[in-house]
């Protein structure tokens, strides 16, 4: 058996349905590619163990006994992965031919690449959810172009570099995953991603967009996916405060504005008008968060 090119890594918990789909979509779209998937079942109760059992190669199934978390399952495949790229992959995600690879070209572009992104759309919202990650004044990382209706014209081509971006689908090389240290199993289920793109850019890693790999995600549909937000927030401003401060906000401050506003157009009842009042006055050039010296 020829060496996978790409292991592609997946934690789930029940939705068997939306298992089924990304699955299908997935062998579709990796036509003429050697690849693997390796998927960890978090003690699901819906008939997924029993579907995963049935599954031969490119698959490999491991049956947790006792729950984990996105963490631990995916530091769980990452260690048992044969290829030397490694891709971070939700099972509520569909996939088109052509996702993976402008994904795997960017990772051989950029030498400095940590983490190599994608951009997500909503299928609940018929809008964009993730162009790539930027951080608030406040320090809470957002998805830049969240609730876009299209992509701006300056995303449309090419990679871009971001603060961070999400683990919902990702790509890194295996020496980097590990060299920093892989993802910290102390978060449940939220931050565990933003961590470590923190990590690797402490380690002079930048994490980029491939703008011409798109995929549909239905957002947060495993069961108890938001239970721990708050307290997965909180500890990653406690553990990194003072660097997402001195590292990203000046640098972030116009690109978060323009997705916070936008959001409070599109769903002003969702939003903070504090919050949306001080995005006005970063955009007009009345307040510099973050700046230096």
């Amino acid at each position: 058996m020829s060496s996978p090119e790409v292991s592609i890594l997946m934690a789930v918990y029940n939705r068997l349905d939306l298992t089924k789909r990304c699955l299908e979509t997935l062998e579709r779209s990796m036509e003429g590619i050697v690849y693997e998937v390796l998927i960890v079942d978090d003690v699901s109760t819906d008939g997924t163990r029993d579907f995963l059992k049935t599954l031969g190669a490119p698959y490999r199934v491991f049956l947790n006994e006792k729950k984990g978390n996105f963490a631990i399952n995916n530091n769980l495949a990452a260690r048992e992965a044969r290829a030397e790229r490694l891709l971070f992959l939700n099972n509520d995600t569909e996939l088109a031919p052509g996702w993976y690879e402008p994904m795997r070209e960017g990772l051989a572009r950029f030498p400095d690449a940590g983490f190599m992104g994608n951009l997500q759309t909503n299928p609940s919202t018929g809008r964009y959810d993730h162009m790539g990650v930027v951080f608030a004044p406040w320090l809470t990382p957002a998805h830049y172009g969240q609730h876009y209706a299209r992509v701006p014209a300056w995303l449309k081509n090419g990679y871009t570099s971001w603060s961070a971006v999400t683990a919902a689908c990702c790509l890194t090389y295996r020496d980097t995953f590990w060299a920093a240290g892989g993802f910290d199993e102390a978060y449940v289920n939220g931050c565990e991603d933003i961590d470590l793109c923190l990590r690797m850019h402490q380690q002079g890693r930048r994490h980029y967009v491939a703008n011409e790999s798109e995929l549909i995600h239905h957002k947060g549909a495993s069961p108890g996916r938001k239970t721990f937000n708050d307290v997965n927030l909180a500890r990653l401003k406690a553990t990194w405060a003072d660097y997402i401060r001195r590292e990203f906000v000046a640098k972030d401050a116009r690109l978060f504005a323009k997705t916070y506003l936008r959001k409070t157009l599109v769903y002003p009842w969702k939003s903070n008008l504090g919050k949306a009042w001080a995005c006005v006055l970063i955009l007009a050039g009345l307040s510099r968060p973050g700046r230096r010296g």
